[in-house]
């Protein structure tokens, strides 16, 4: 078997402004060693990474002239590049952004069939193409193909002006646990007519008529999208790629689209010959190795090549999850899915997990087995002690499951400004949004218990049930050879205590690891220091996660039953949470966040350290509200 042994290099900043660690991994040439784990399987065809495209035009508008220099500069782009083709990554996804302000349409064509589109001067224009040129480009020469995310309907800004479109459309429902708010997003967004069919249809041709090196695109057929999802590729998209005079890749992205419909209207139907399926592994979250049965029913059905994103929006507070192990065991999943091809990872360059990157497109491209050793490698470099460095990777990879196992329980598929790593409110368990009150991660259906559900079965059947899978006979029957699984899964199930069990001590071996590396660590004392900061407070919030969700559980089955001793264990469950929730952010104010206000919990909006603290102690006052205790009659509940 191989495997690379890896170099860690220096750049100027590895710790960024919100303090994370961030470097390059250098990979040199392959050698050959002993396997010492898994069989692997085949190699994955397709490594695709992320690359922001930031308007640069619109950042100077708003004053960020940082972001306007990086979006020019070569040297900077072709580091970048180049990193990711170090590591294994043959495919680049690019990404335009501010996405809710400005899309490629806006940034990357000349608009020459709908001028009235155009938002650029002929000189910006040009000199946007021929920057992107070149960057396609230098990406092909590197071995990578290049992707363009492209949003459903969505024309430009000017192109809305000029036809009367200025109403915004609404992002999101306003619902109180958001404080009333009301995201929207452009008015060039989500109007489905044969206006904005046509501009679409010629808009996809031009671009791919301008860029050579421009492979494919990604996209669905979902948000901003009236109507029956499904018809608007072959109304729009399909015919803007055939009349390219060329046969891109579209990578039809699985969000918010039915899949009958999707095989009806346009898989059944040969629409475009040229197409692939993009499932997301866990939503917009990780919240399991394995990805979600869905993933499997549309590349069974489709029978399409089949891609797999990666996307980590419950990391809000951006804690790491630089673990190698992590990588290797998503990619050995990836490689059991039927028709899969491949891989598209939204780890963005400012993410602080390096390791993590670094390990998807290594494990992605090479049939390996894994090994700890060429990431002790580098770690041995950047911290000078090789204990050291085995400490840092065994914390590395225990932190890293443990906002995953959080998400598995306290579950919503999306982003919706939700936070579980900075806050873990009782929204998730007290029906504010019913839609999400009674479920966990798919994958764990039938074995990891719901909280709602939990609550309920104990309240009505009793201690029996109280954190009990059922293997515990003498809890069962007063006969020990009467056991069965009480739960009547066809598996033991794991209860929420045990859950949360797990989860505090993935915690405490963080910091006890990080500890033990701290010990013998001989370089970049103070970039150590920061991973050891993470993982303390890492430790810390699984103390508070592990109260919050036994206090929302006594909370619920006071709810239900009405027995005075639940309402006294919640109140007390409650105040032990509030204890441990202000420990942990206080830590994570003064150590990692530094006082700076940067660091932010979200929960409808921002909320800084000291904020998240009131917000905490507030929902404390609430729970006689939000578990509504006045409704506590057993008989309104069975």
């Amino acid at each position: 078997m191989l495997f690379i042994a890896i170099i860690i290099i220096s750049i100027a900043d590895p710790v960024n402004s919100y303090g994370q660690i961030n470097y390059s991994v250098k990979m040199p040439e392959a050698r050959t060693v002993e396997s010492e784990s898994i069989t692997p399987a085949p190699a994955l065809k397709h490594r695709i990474a992320i690359e922001q495209i930031k308007n640069p035009y619109w950042h100077e508008k708003h004053g960020e002239y940082n972001e306007v220099r990086l979006f020019w500069d070569k040297d900077v782009w072709d580091r970048n590049l180049s990193e990711w083709a170090s590591y294994g990554y043959n495919g680049i996804f690019y990404y335009v952004e501010p996405w809710q302000e400005t899309q490629w349409s806006d940034l990357l064509i000349r608009n020459e069939e709908f001028p009235e589109a155009r938002c650029l001067t002929v000189e910006q224009s040009e000199q946007v193409i021929e920057h992107m040129k070149w960057i396609f480009k230098r990406a092909h020469e590197l071995g990578m193909r290049n992707y363009l995310f492209t949003y459903q309907i969505v024309t430009t800004p000017a192109f809305a002006k000029a036809h009367g479109m200025d109403k915004d459309m609404p992002e999101s429902d306003t619902v109180d646990w958001r404080h009333n708010m009301k995201d929207t997003m452009g008015a060039q967004y989500g109007v489905r007519n044969e206006l904005t069919r046509a501009y679409t249809e010629a808009a996809i041709a031009e671009l791919f008529r301008i860029y050579e090196d421009l492979d494919g695109l990604n996209g669905g057929m979902a948000e901003a999208l009236p109507g029956k999802r499904s018809t608007w590729f072959a109304e729009a998209i399909a015919p803007g790629l055939k009349r390219s005079g060329r046969n891109p890749v579209f990578q039809m992205m699985n969000w918010m689209l039915p899949l009958d419909e999707f095989m009806e209207d346009i898989a059944a139907r040969d629409v475009y010959d040229n197409l692939w399926v993009s499932v997301m592994h866990n939503g917009e979250m990780i919240t399991d190795v394995k990805p979600y049965p869905m993933t499997f029913d549309w590349a069974e059905k489709s029978g399409l090549p089949t891609i797999i994103e990666i996307v980590h929006h419950n990391f809000e507070g951006r804690f790491p999850h630089n673990s190698s192990k992590l990588a290797f065991e998503m990619v050995q999943e990836y490689k059991r899915v039927p028709n899969c091809v491949g891989f598209l990872s939204w780890c963005l360059r400012y993410d602080p997990n390096p390791l993590f990157r670094a390990a998807l497109g290594y494990y992605g491209k090479n049939d390996v087995s894994y090994s700890d050793d060429p990431w002790v490698d580098a770690l041995e470099e950047r911290y000078g002690d090789r204990d050291a460095a085995q400490h840092f990777l065994n914390a590395c990879n225990a932190s890293a499951y443990i906002t995953p196992e959080l998400s598995a329980i306290a579950w919503c598929p999306m982003d919706r400004g939700i936070s579980r790593q900075l806050m873990l409110p009782y929204w998730w368990w007290s029906e504010q949004d019913s839609r999400w009150s009674y479920l966990v991660s798919p994958v764990r259906g039938g074995t990891l218990l719901p909280v709602r559900h939990y609550a309920k079965v104990v309240a009505q059947f009793g201690d029996m049930y109280r954190d009990n899978d059922g293997s515990d006979y003498s809890r069962n029957y007063d006969h020990p050879g009467a056991q069965e699984i009480i739960w009547g899964f066809g598996n033991y199930p794991t209860t929420p205590e045990a859950h949360m069990r797990n989860i505090r001590r993935l915690g405490e071996e963080s910091l006890r690891e990080a500890e033990a590396a701290m010990k013998t660590v001989k370089k970049n004392i103070d970039e150590a220091t920061t991973v050891y900061n993470y993982m303390k407070a890492y430790k810390l919030l699984t103390d508070y996660y592990e109260r919050k969700v036994l206090a929302a559980i006594s909370a619920l089955i006071y709810s239900f039953n009405g027995d005075q001793a639940d309402r006294a264990d919640a109140l007390r469950l409650s105040a032990e949470a509030v204890d441990r929730y202000e420990t942990a952010i206080d830590f994570i104010w003064e150590n990692i966040d530094r006082k700076q206000g940067k660091l932010k919990g979200k929960w409808g909006r921002e909320f800084t350290m000291p904020e998240l603290i009131e917000q905490e102690k507030k929902e404390r006052d609430r729970m006689p509200e939000l578990f509504k205790w006045k409704a506590n009659s057993p008989a309104n509940h069975y």
